[in-house]
This record gives structure tokens, sequence and C-alpha cells, in this order.
């Protein structure tokens, strides 16, 4: 039977059991925070008890094998002290030794004299070795009762062994020279290995200090292991080994870093309360970004997010309450260019029609005025053609940011050019136009008819606005370095409250007298020619500004910054027009 199918199975629950793990972490923020905050608090307390214990551990054994190694050196300072007779212990063992037979008394008198003067020794010895922490006169035990004394020569290292064991909490064993044990206070001396190779021993017999940790063969635990010559002169009579279970050293550490781990796991869970009450207060304000976010999806463009804090949350509400505005703005604006551009398509198609149907319904008898509705048809689909060019214009400006030209134009060359063209629409309308063009105008990096552009709109503006018998004036020259451009008229003015909104798309201060204007002239009357000049202006690094007084006139002022003019010969001034250029229409 193939094993296909419940593999497949089996992976289908593995993916539907992480999905349903990891969906709060993919769907709440706050999730993430906690859990975030939470994992990275609890491996820096892994990581800071893991270090913390090691650095117990180490401070801790090595105190250790430093006390094991001090005892030991005392314990064979005690042994190698001459008065205490051990010297003798030694000797007899090295005797049999090398005899390879049993060490004989030589009569009773001799035992009974030899242990008469072991007594006092052994009970001075013991009284030395516990430093007066217990009765001199006492015997150590060998696990099996009380121990009246040693009652044969054997039995003293057996008992000094014993006796150190009690005091220094540590096995003790006593070797010979040679490494073989004569005395061990927990196990009999023939179970014991010989331990002449052990690190520790052959230090001792080179009368240096190291320990050694090692797995100890009879109770098989880890143990630390410590030995110190016994020697008297340079002659070495034998060795102390202590030894202490690896586990009773480190007992105390585990202790404190178990410690530490429940006050570490308490204070996990302490921050992870906290971490859900903060995370709380930082989701909070996003709650509300979302809730404000789908109501003006919903059209309620008046929605606000009321936040005070100053960071960067309150940053973030705020650019979104400026969004938000910029947004309802934009969304009216465009409300409007449809609206007005809806009611500026209307007017002349509406006329159109009419005129149209009266003449193919010959409705009109009077071929003069026939000829004076073909005339009118023309001059509204002249109208069309205007505002179908100015919003493709506008259009183009708002969605293409044209690059500066490569070389700089000298502004006065193209004024020069469309003197004629703005002195004989003035003439029309009855107004005198005058134009000065000074030389020492600064070059500018703008593209021509851009430049022409900003300057038609501004000069119809101003004729539009200007009564008959009034003056237009244009003029350019050099400010602070830069090249300004004025046309000022002595028309009716802007008023004060209108000023502001002057160059907003659609914007037109009089709609009848723009209207019956673009019947004529060469704006399309939509209210769109300062705000192409405008944004024309700011595209190529200038500006513009107006300044006007009701009842006195108007004068628009720009600026752009100067330009370089490559070496090489400057501009021609040469022609029929070279010179300030001075045209005025007559008044009516």
């Amino acid at each position: 039977m193939s094993d296909e199918p419940p593999r497949q199975g089996i992976g289908v629950g593995v993916r539907s059991l992480w999905a349903w793990l990891s969906r709060p972490w993919r769907r709440s923020l706050r999730a993430r925070l906690v859990a975030s905050f939470g994992l990275v608090f609890f491996l820096a307390l892994v990581l800071l008890l893991a270090r913390m214990g090691q650095v117990i551990y180490t401070a801790q054994l090595e105190e250790a094998e430093h006390n094991l190694e001090i005892e030991a050196f005392l314990a064979a300072n005690a042994l190698e002290d001459p008065l205490s007779g051990y010297a003798v212990e030694f000797e007899r063992h090295e005797l049999e030794e090398n005899d390879e037979g049993e060490w004989e008394r030589d009569d009773p008198e001799d035992e009974a004299d030899e242990e008469a003067e072991w007594g006092p020794r052994a009970q001075g010895l013991e009284g030395l070795l516990r430093g007066g922490r217990g009765n001199p006169g006492t015997r150590g035990t060998m696990g099996n009762g009380d121990r009246p004394g040693p009652a044969r020569p054997d039995g003293r290292l057996q008992y000094v062994a014993e006796s150190f064991a009690q005091d220094l909490d540590a096995r003790v064993t006593i070797l010979d020279a040679r490494g073989h044990p004569l005395a061990d206070s927990h196990y009999p001396p023939h179970q014991i290995p010989n331990q002449f190779h052990q690190t520790e021993i052959q230090a001792a017999l080179r009368g240096t200090e190291q320990h050694d940790v090692r797995r100890d063969p009879l109770s098989g635990e880890w143990t630390i292991f410590a030995a110190a010559p016994i020697q008297q002169g340079s002659r070495i009579l034998g060795l102390v080994q202590l030894s202490q279970p690896l586990d009773r050293v480190v007992s105390h550490t585990q202790q404190l870093v178990s410690s530490l781990l429940f006050t570490g796991l308490a204070a996990l869970l302490l921050m992870t309360v906290l971490g859900l009450w903060m995370s709380r207060q930082l989701v909070e304000p996003v709650r509300r970004l979302e809730q404000a976010a789908l109501a003006m999806a919903a059209g309620d463009l008046e929605q606000r997010v009321q936040i005070d804090a100053e960071d960067e949350l309150g940053a973030l509400a705020r650019a979104f309450n400026y969004m938000a505005a910029r947004l309802q703005d934009t969304l009216e604006r465009q409300r409007l260019f449809v609206a007005n551009a809806s009611h500026e398509l209307r007017t002349p198609l509406t006329n159109i029609k009419l005129r149209s149907e009266a003449l193919v319904n010959e409705s009109v008898p009077d071929p003069a005025m026939a000829q004076r509705y073909l005339a009118e048809i023309d001059r509204e689909a002249d109208r069309l053609t205007r505002l179908a060019n100015t919003l493709l214009d506008l259009s183009r400006l708002e969605s293409t940011d044209p690059p500066p030209p490569s070389k700089p134009v000298h502004p006065v060359q193209i004024l020069r050019a469309m003197v004629p063209g703005m002195t004989a629409r003035a003439q029309a309308k009855g107004v005198a136009f005058q134009a000065t063009l000074a030389e020492d105008t600064p070059p500018v990096q703008v593209w021509p008819e851009q430049l022409e552009a900003i300057v038609v709109n501004l000069v119809d503006n101003a004729i539009k606005y200007t009564p008959e018998g009034g003056q237009v004036a244009l003029s350019t020259g050099e400010a602070d370095g830069r090249c300004r451009i004025q046309i000022a008229d002595t028309g009716v003015g802007i008023p004060p409250e209108d000023l502001p909104h002057i160059f907003d798309r659609f914007y037109r201060v009089d709609k009848a007298r723009s209207r019956q204007e673009a019947g004529s002239g060469w704006g399309s009357g939509a209210g769109l020619g300062l705000y192409i000049a405008k944004t024309l202006v700011e595209q190529n690094g200038g500006h513009i500004r107006v300044e006007s007084t009701p009842g006195q006139g108007t004068t628009f002022t720009v600026e752009f910054p100067a330009a370089e003019w490559p070496p090489g010969p400057g501009p021609s001034s040469t022609g029929p027009q070279a010179g300030p250029v001075r045209r005025g229409g007559s008044r009516r």
C-alpha cells in the first residue's frame, strides 16, 4: 500500500495547525508586540542566567579547588611533623615493600613501648588537625561504630584519614611515595588503584599545586582531586590526596540559578502584563486611524483623528489629518473643476445648437441674420477649441514636470516678437499697450513657449479687466540678481477678498465679464489663465505675486532665477526692434 495519502494528510494537518497558530501573529499588531518583547526578554533572561551560572559555577569550582589544595597542604604538614611519629609508618611500609614481606614486631615489650609513645602523640595530632574544634581525645570512625583507637601501627594513618575526613568534609586518602594507598576515609585501601600517574599526584611530587576533575572509578561520580606531598627535608615520605564530589560543589550554583530562574519567570509574567497594557496604549491610536480612514472611504471627508501625543504616533496622526484636509480640498476642487468645465462647455454648445437649429429649419428669413448666426457659430466653435486646448494644457501641466532647457534664453528677444500681437489685442479693446524691455534683463533657464504662455495669459487678463481708454504696460529688468517681468494695468482692480483665490482653477472675479470677453479674446474665459501662468512659473523655479487696488489697477510681478550666459557672443540686439520698444494704442 502506498504511503502518499497519509503523508499528504499529515502535511495538510500541519499546515492547518500552523495557520491556526500564526493567525493571531498575522492579524494582530498587539500580539506581535507582546510576543516580540516577551521573546526578546526571555532570550535575554536565558542568556543572562546562562552567563551568571557559568560565572558562579567557575567561581565556586575555583574556590573549592583552592580550598582543597590548601587543606591537602595543611594535612601533609601535620603528617610530616617529626613529633607526630608518622615517618615511622611510612618507613615501615617502605621496608615491607622492599622486603616483600609483612612487618614483624620484635617482642610485646617493644609493642607496648611504641603504643605508650604513640598514644599522646596521636591525641596531640588529633587536636592539631581539629584546630580546637573538637575533643582531642575523640577517635575517628570506620563506619562500623565507635573505634577505641589504633591498636596497631597500621591503624594510625587510617585513624588520621577518618579524622581529617570528618573535619574537612572530604574524602582523604594517604598514599606512599609510589602512589599506593595506605589509608582511606571511605573505602578499603586495597580497593583503590594506584594513583601514581594521576595529575595531582605528579604535580605534588614535583612540588607544585594542581588539581584535577575526573570521574571517580569507585563512586562513579565526577570528583575534584587535590594532593600535597609529605616530606621531611628533600625526602618525600608519602602524599595526602583529598577529593570532593563535583555535585556537592555545584549544588549551591544550581540552587542560585533555580532561584534566579523563578525570579526571571515572575519578571517575565509581570512584563507580559505590562506589555499587554502598553501595547493597548500603542495600538489604540492606530485603531483610531483605521476607523477614521474607513469613515473617509465611506464618504465622510470631515473625519479627523484626535491624538495629542508628541511622539511618532502623534506625527502620524497629524500627517493623516493633513492628508485628509488636502484630499478634501482636492476632491472639492475636482468637483468644482467638473462643474465649471461642464458649464463652460455647455454654454457655447447651447448657442451653437440654437443657431444651427434656426438655420436648419429656415426660420431665419433675413440673410443678414443668417450670416450673423453663422459668425456666432464660428466664434463659439473657436471658443470650444480654445477651452479644449486650455484643458489639455492644464492636464499636461499637472501630469508632467518637464526638465529645464539645456541652454538659457534671453527673455527680451522672446517678448519683443510678441509685442505686435499684444498691441493689436489691446487696440481692439481700446486700451493702450506699452512695452519697456530693458536690454540688461538677465537670461533665464525657461522654455520659450512656456515664457510666451505666461506673458500671454497675464497680458490677456490685464486687457480684459481694463476698461476702454485704460493702459496696460509690460516691462522687464533685473532685480536682486533675478529676471523680473511686470504686467501693470489701470483697470478695475481686484477686491481684497478675491486676491487669495485668483490663481485657483476656474476662479473668476467677474464671471459675466469673463464669458463676454471670451467671445473675442485669446483666453477661454474659464478662469484658467492665471492658474496656468502660476503653474508654469513655479515649475521653472520662479515666483509670481500680485498687487491690486480696486478702482486703480493691478500689477503682476514674475521673477525667475538668472542664468549664466554661455561663453561666446551674446544674444543679438540688431534688427528693426532693437532697443526698448514702446507701442501704444489710441484711446477710444
